[in-house]
């Protein structure tokens, strides 16, 4: 229901494009059941973990009702009285309006007109969480707990009220919270015995000390400073707002990743010294990846980062559920032909490089995870239908929360 209305203003929802929502919601659907079919693994839906807890607390029952009523609005004429019958009833209505209710934070205004024997009513939406269904980046999962963050876009600062309440509400709360700085999970990589954390738009360095200080506890962490696109001639963030926008790991000492934005991007090194991160030394990257920790980073195209190549979602070694990079090009490339065309100092060169891509790789069948590359280390991929999710900016990664990793 939020992305209904996220899609009448996509810009200043952080929407990339408009999409279809039936087939967006089919797209869901069809991620869930690769998951569960196709590998095994247990998917719970933020909504039904909610009421599930609630049907089993009575205590949680009665905080999701109470969070309710304090989401709802009322002014004008008669407020007080509809505010009054709203708390004696609110319990009336099902799970699924309770859910609804807290992430459209409905607002209603009652007025009377001179000489009107009734009031009227205007309702409004005080800023519905239309990202939520992107569960990445509220928080972030690593070898102590969940940690929760802290959007740095305002349209997206209360999600994560919400999923902190769900996750206390299953049992799992928090192991820290992101309260200074901002915080994103896309920013968030774990590779065992050490992490990447990128920084950048979406977290900030005051965010990344809180984290490392309590939020994790593996030997190394690199943190990595979000790069400019070699082909722009100034940073754009959303082109590569999160490090899962271009990196990812495959499996076991494999990644894939945008070469040029690899070796681009600026890597201070952290090593756990007696409780407490120092930092060691500073290098790039893809030298970090390839040289320090002896990593086969299989390289893709501009194109295909652009088309969420790299926001897979690894369910065991070698074994990705992928974005279908080829049906996204198209959509993805008559965007940036668009903003060529009404930026071209700034997009001129990204869109025919791109554009360029496109003809070479669909001639030749190609596209990640089709290349020669891909195909050389044996990977199983299971490649879903999400070109109209990623009209919202993200991926088969950014749209699930790993709770628990083998």
């Amino acid at each position: 229901m939020e992305a209904f209305f996220g899609l009448l203003e996509p810009y200043s929802s952080l929407y990339e494009r408009v999409f279809s929502l039936s087939r967006a919601r089919r797209e869901h659907e069809e991620l869930v059941e690769a998951l569960r079919s196709g590998f095994g693994v247990q998917v719970q839906n933020l909504d039904q973990l909610l009421l599930q807890s609630a049907g089993r607390s009575r205590e949680v029952g009665q905080s999701l009702v109470d969070r309710v009523i304090e989401t709802v609005g009322f002014r004008g004429p008669g407020a007080e009285r509809a505010r009054k019958a709203f708390r004696e009833t609110v319990r009336l209505l099902d799970g699924e309006q309770l859910i609804e209710t807290l992430i459209l934070a409905p607002s209603l205004r009652f007025e009377r007109s001179r000489g009107a024997r009734s009031v009227s009513t205007v309702t409004s939406l005080n800023g519905p969480l239309t990202n939520l269904f992107f569960l990445r980046d509220q928080q972030a999962v690593t070898d102590r707990g969940i940690v929760m963050g802290r959007l740095a876009k305002p349209q997206r600062r209360r999600e994560t009220e919400i999923t902190e309440f769900v996750w206390r509400s299953h049992g799992e709360p928090p192991v820290a919270k992101i309260e200074r700085g901002t915080f994103e999970g896309g920013d968030f990589l774990p590779a065992g015995e050490f992490a990447l954390v990128g920084t950048g738009d979406r977290t900030s360095s005051t965010g990344v000390k809180e984290f490392l200080a309590s939020g994790i506890g593996v030997p190394e962490v690199a943190v990595v400073h979000q790069p400019r696109h070699p082909l722009l001639d100034r940073p754009d963030p959303m082109v590569n707002m999160h490090l899962d926008t271009y990196l990812n790991f495959l499996g076991d000492g494999v990644a894939v990743g945008y070469r040029e934005m690899l070796a681009a991007a600026r890597v201070d090194v952290y090593l756990r010294d007696s409780g407490v991160y120092r930092r060691s030394h500073e290098t790039r990257l893809l030298a970090y990846l390839e040289k320090a920790h002896q990593f086969n980073v299989v390289g893709i195209s501009t194109l295909e980062q652009m088309c969420y190549a790299t926001n897979f979602l690894t369910v065991k070694d070698k074994a990705i559920v992928v974005p279908d990079v080829a049906r996204n090009a198209e959509r993805v490339l008559a965007h940036l032909r668009r903003a060529a065309e009404e930026h071209p100092p700034r997009y001129h060169r990204l869109y025919l490089r791109a554009a360029r891509e496109f003809g070479e790789l669909r001639a030749e069948g190609g596209f990640f995870p089709n290349s020669h590359a891909a195909r050389a280390l044996g990977l199983e991929s299971v490649t879903v239908g999400l070109e109209n999710l990623t009209g919202a900016f993200g991926g088969a990664h950014c749209l699930t929360a790993a709770v628990e990793r083998a």
